[in-house]
């Protein structure tokens, strides 16, 4: 058996290695991302509607908060009243806990990640849950 390490053999290996170094970051940060309703402490905590991308969606904790009359109209033939997280597609229901008082779940969209949003809240992203 050959155990001498030729030019061929080295750059395949240092290629390897250089394209792990690259690639297991940026997985782990996904992941983070993914699965991490969990602060850094371990506890749960709810999106700030202040947070810039929050704001973006027009993300509140009660849904009855929004002041923009042109974001309260009928979506998928549900009145905006009934318009909720807990009845919105991207919202996990299978994680809820209740944070701050309020019932909530990690939601899927990417505002909200790392975080939970509430139950009662709602955001421009509101889709009815099939």
């Amino acid at each position: 058996m050959n155990n001498t390490l030729n030019r061929r053999s080295f750059f395949q290996a240092a290629g390897a290695l250089v394209g792990a170094a690259v690639v297991v970051p940026v997985l782990a940060k996904a992941e983070g991302r993914r699965g991490g309703a969990k602060a850094a402490g371990g506890s749960l905590k709810l999106v700030d509607p202040k947070d810039p991308q929050a704001k973006a969606v027009n993300y509140v904790h009660v849904n009855t908060e929004i002041k923009d009359k042109a974001l309260t109209g009928d979506r998928a033939g549900v009145k905006h009243k009934d318009q909720k997280c807990n009845n919105c597609i991207f919202y996990q229901q299978g994680q809820e806990t209740t944070v701050d008082g309020k019932k909530a779940a990690p939601c899927q969209m990417p505002f909200a990640a790392g975080k939970v949003v509430a139950a009662a809240g709602w955001c421009s992203s509101w889709a009815k849950k099939g």
